[in-house]
Order: C-alpha cells, then sequence, then structure tokens
C-alpha cells in the first residue's frame, strides 16, 4: 500500500480552519466609551425645551381642572355662601382700586400742593404757606441737613391761606433726639394724605420755581 493510503482522510463538507473566515470582535470599551459621550449641546437644549414644554402644559391642564372643580363647587353652594362671596370679592376690589389710587398720587410736582416755602437762617427754621384751596391734612415735614442727616416734624392740619413754620425744636431725629439748634437745612420733603413733594432741594427753594 502506498502512503497516501494511510494518511487520514478530512470528512466531506467540513472546512478546514485554514478557511474558516475569522471573527472580528468589538472592543467593549469601546462601545461603552462611545455610548457615554456627552450630547452635543444644540441636542440638550432641544431636549430641555421640549421637556419644559411638556411639563408647562401639564400643569396648565391640572390648573384649568382645579378652576373647574371649584367652579363647580361653587356652583354647588347655597344662595347665602354665594351671597358672602360676593361680599368678600367686591371688597377686595375695592382694596385693590383703593391701593392704585394711592400709589397713583404718590409723588406730586412741587406746585401741586400751592406751597410756599420761606427760609429763616438766622433761627434754622423754615416756614411753609399753603396758597391752595384745600387743607393739608397729616402732614409731615422731612427735613435733611448738611450732614445728610433727615430729622421730622408733624402736623395735624394746614388750613388754606395758614402756614405753619418748624423749628429745631420741632424736628426729631430716628432716636427720638431733637435737632441741633443751629442746624444747616440742605433739603425739605411735606408728605401728606394726598402725597408727597420735594420743597428744597440741595439749598435751592423749589416753591420759587413753581410760582
Amino acid at each position: 500500500m502506498s502512503n497516501g493510503s494511510n494518511q487520514p482522510q478530512q470528512p466531506r463538507g467540513t472546512p478546514s480552519s485554514a478557511n474558516v473566515p475569522r471573527v472580528t470582535q468589538t472592543n467593549p470599551r469601546v462601545m461603552s466609551a462611545a455610548r457615554t459621550a456627552p450630547l452635543p449641546k444644540e441636542q440638550q437644549q432641544a431636549q430641555l425645551a421640549q421637556k419644559l414644554k411638556s411639563e408647562g402644559a401639564n400643569v396648565a391642564l391640572n390648573a384649568l381642572s382645579i378652576v373647574k372643580e371649584k367652579v363647580q363647587e361653587f356652583r354647588e353652594q347655597d344662595r347665602f355662601f354665594k351671597y358672602k362671596a360676593f361680599i368678600v370679592g367686591g371688597w377686595v376690589m375695592v382694596s385693590v382700586l383703593t391701593f392704585g389710587a394711592t400709589c397713583g398720587r404718590g409723588v406730586k410736582q412741587t406746585g401741586d400742593f400751592g406751597a410756599k416755602l420761606v427760609l429763616i437762617p438766622s433761627r434754622s427754621s423754615v416756614s411753609i404757606l399753603n396758597k391752595s384751596q384745600e387743607p393739608w391734612t397729616d402732614v409731615t415735614i422731612v427735613v435733611k441737613d448738611d450732614r445728610g442727616a433727615e430729622w421730622r416734624a408733624s402736623v395735624a392740619l394746614v388750613a388754606p391761606a395758614k402756614e405753619v413754620t418748624i423749628s429745631p425744636k420741632q424736628l426729631l431725629g430716628a432716636t427720638g433726639q431733637a435737632a441741633p439748634s443751629d442746624i444747616s437745612i440742605r433739603g425739605l420733603e411735606m408728605r401728606t394724605s394726598e402725597g408727597r413733594a420735594t420743597l428744597l432741594q440741595d439749598g435751592n427753594n423749589l416753591t420759587e420755581d413753581a410760582q
């Protein structure tokens, strides 16, 4: 027998190791790093905007649902409850309108009060004449000296064509102390129940310009 007949025969249909294609394995670490890489800034912003939009829609729907429930509960209440609710609502509306009107009065032009300021340097005093046709009520005089300190005096009423004189003895500081007798008045603001206005600023008498 020849040597060739002694060689083992390879089974038919079985591929040899030389012909088997090699399978390339992907590095799992590389894939993991690719998955955990941060999203682009534009994509993050788009996702955040979409999330906020969705949350806003949910909040709006919840609020609308609550309002509908409260309206339905109000309709189911008796007449006496509704009557009280209308009274409270009217009171709140009047309060809001009154507050708005008060804020609207606020700061006035110096000439709106019809005030005439006269400085009396020899006595460190001021005199304010009411030249208008209306009385001033709840009057507060705020004086600022040359050092920037504030002093205040209060007068309940100043009738038309009447004047009020403010001396250092009437001026009190933040802690209740009296103003110095030689106070140098550089600024003065008058506040009343109708608003407030600056009459003296940096030693300049604004009531003279307003006449």
